[in-house]
């Protein structure tokens, strides 16, 4: 187990609401999960400076398949183009800010054409027509290409970064693809098996937190804890992620584990979470958009190979049991704990920790509260 790397110092501004010893410290203050203009900061400063997930590379399979979504509070597309490069753009159309495309799917022309007044755009963003402008005065199509993001792809995971001037992918987050390569060798070649959506009315750090301890699982999801051992922590506090491998105890009712089977849990910032279940191959990923100081949308996307979300026995019954239920299970918990962080009759509590970071450690959820506060110092 590596040790977590704590910063020396707290950025200037916040030093009062956290230390830097999760041993000693006590939890972000309730403002930070409740207050407008914290939450305004953290749009302009977390969500639209960090790499954030919007898919995998199944999602846009063919040239000409694409998907919009929605990150910092901005509209984005994702295509392939007819060179087979996948990129990403604002989903608005730069003659008077239409968006473009809406939901997923394959184009049925060779461009993106604009519903409003038929601007045509090319996969690479540049503008192939628009018409009548050729009456107007020295109009230069070359002026009007859509506004790119920054993409980037990682064991067929999709990220952006709506900073043009952010560090590139790999020097922000080095290592995260290599250590799911690690364990799930072909999850790029993996297809989408299904998406799931919850509106949760809860801050999306709420959510987040909750996912960053096993401290509330023998409570709040008994069934689990008679499942998972922990086996190995790795804390990579630099690099923007941390990774946690447990192993099965005995199975679920409906399926059948042998004793060890791995069970592996990603966290990345800002926002994404990943879990890979036993009994069969997958991976779940869930991520959670903020939709205002108090809500937030979390999607869950379940990748398996081709052909076994429909016949793997073992990959239904996780689903279900695990989605289905525990998911579930933890919306009601941090619904319930958005309302007490606006209560007059609470501020902070104190982290849960020991020295040996053991699995009930709330190590991981100081860290990404660090992560937070770091941010928020950040130049707007």
């Amino acid at each position: 187990m590596s040790q977590p790397i704590r910063p020396s110092s707290l950025p200037s501004g916040h030093r009062g609401a956290l230390t830097v010893d999760p041993m000693t410290s006590p939890t972000l203050p309730s403002r930070y999960y409740t207050d407008e203009d914290i939450y305004r900061a953290e749009m302009r400063q977390i969500h639209r400076r960090s790499w954030c997930y919007v898919g995998h590379v199944c999602d846009v399979a063919r040239p000409g398949m694409y998907f919009t979504d929605t990150v910092g509070e901005q509209p984005v597309l994702v295509v392939r183009g007819h060179d087979n490069e996948i990129r990403a753009f604002y989903n608005v159309c730069q003659h008077r800010g239409h968006e473009l495309l809406t939901g997923a799917g394959q184009l049925k022309s060779k461009g993106l054409s604009c519903p409003y007044h038929a601007w045509l755009y090319r996969l690479d963003g540049t503008l192939a027509a628009a018409p009548m402008t050729e009456l107007v005065p020295e109009f230069d199509k070359s002026q009007f290409s859509l506004a790119p993001i920054q993409l980037a792809i990682t064991a067929g995971l999709i990220f952006i970064n709506l900073d043009p001037q952010a560090r590139p992918f790999e020097e922000e987050m080095n290592g995260f693809g290599a250590n799911i390569e690690k364990y799930l060798p072909d999850a790029a070649q993996w297809v989408v098996a299904e998406r799931l959506h919850y509106d949760i009315n809860a801050n999306w750090k709420v959510v987040y937190d909750n996912f960053s301890e096993a401290y509330h699982i023998p409570v709040a999801h008994p069934k689990l804890a008679l499942v998972l051992e922990q086996e190995m922590v790795e804390f990579h506090e630099e690099k923007r992620w941390t990774f946690n491998r447990f192993k099965s105890k005995e199975g679920f009712e409906g399926l059948e584990l042998e004793y060890g089977s791995p069970y592996y849990a990603w966290q990345a910032w800002p926002h994404l979470c990943m879990l890979s279940l036993p009994g069969s191959d997958n991976l779940i990923v869930l991520r959670m958009a903020p939709n205002g100081v108090g809500a937030c949308a979390e999607r869950v996307d379940i990748y398996t190979p081709a052909g076994e979300a429909e016949s793997h026995p073992k990959l239904l019954a996780v689903r279900d049991l695990f989605m289905h239920m525990f998911n579930i299970e933890d919306i009601g918990i941090v619904e319930s704990v958005q309302r007490g962080l606006s209560s007059m009759g609470y501020d902070q509590g104190r982290y849960v920790c020991d020295p040996a970071t053991s699995w009930f450690s709330e190590i991981q959820l100081h860290w990404f509260h660090m992560q937070v506060l770091a941010a928020l110092e950040t130049d707007p």
